[in-house]
């Protein structure tokens, strides 16, 4: 008899245990995760009071109920054997019944030199759960190795009558944006993204938003940093920013449909620095 229960802080050491059996650079990543964000919205797979997996979602802010699908490990000894997807289906029924309207999920496509391409199954048993392939940051997390980002509806499908009724028009909106900060992205080599910030009362004859001048900036300090990829995501209803984006040379990868609200999609570039 399986179930997914709440995780608790007690469960961590066998949680990360059973992480680390995949990626040892996850289990360190995970174990920084959850003590910075807690556990709330995680849960442990149980068969016969010893815990066999661990699954999760984090709630997107400012949006509609968007989630990302969170550390969902099972033990290794128990793969293939139908766990995955049950421990997967209760998971998502929660996500629904918590209002979730959207869940995505990031999935490598590293080839190990020894156990080959360990996250197969995994994308596989995502697709299998109706996950589709959204967009691929290509050599996202090193060289060779890209992102994979799949999303699912949590909504029930409703009539196409309905569904007409339902259309809402997106304005779009024009806020003074500001970078304030650039990082490397966790769990990559050299991949780096820049912060910003949306200024409420930008003053008298400031500019409006960022310009080419700005992001040249931020590309060299990232050069100078030993950076080789930039990658930053913008709300698709922000029309000032494809200009800057384009002449400074950063590509449109694609787009997450619906990720901040329905029709605000959440749009990706990149720029490669190589």
């Amino acid at each position: 008899m399986c179930e997914l229960r709440e995780m608790y802080m007690s469960d961590l050491p066998k949680v990360l245990k059973i992480i680390g059996e995949i990626d040892d650079d996850d289990e360190a990543a995970a174990e920084e995760n959850f003590h910075a964000g807690g556990l709330e919205g995680h849960y442990v797979f149980v068969k016969e009071g010893a815990v066999i997996g661990v699954t999760g979602f984090r709630e997107v802010p400012a949006t509609d109920h968007t989630l990302w699908l969170s550390w969902t490990y099972l033990s290794k000894s128990l793969h293939g054997q139908g766990f995955g997807k049950k421990m997967l289906s209760e998971l998502l029924v929660k996500a629904r019944e918590l209002n979730g309207k959207r869940i995505f999920v990031k999935v490598s496509n590293y080839v190990d030199p020894e156990d080959g391409p360990i996250y197969a199954s995994a994308l596989a048993l995502y697709k299998s759960m109706g996950f589709e392939e959204a967009l691929t940051n290509q050599d996202f997390y090193d060289d060779g190795e890209d992102q994979i980002i799949l999303a699912r509806s949590l909504e029930i499908p409703i009539a196409a009558v309905d569904r007409d009724e339902e259309d809402t028009e997106v304005l779009e909106e024009k806020p003074t944006i500001r970078f304030n900060g650039l990082r490397e992205i966790t769990e990559t080599e050299g991949a780096y993204t820049f912060s910003w910030e949306v200024i409420e009362k930008p003053g008298f004859f400031k500019k409006r938003s960022f310009s080419v001048e700005d992001l040249k900036i931020g590309i060299e300090a990232v050069k100078s940093d030993g950076g080789r990829k930039i990658f930053l995501t913008f709300p698709s209803n922000l029309p000032l920013i494809h200009v800057p984006l384009k002449e400074s040379g950063f590509k449109l990868v694609g787009e997450l449909q619906d990720y901040y609200e329905k029709g605000v999609h959440d749009m990706h570039f990149t720029h490669d620095l190589k």
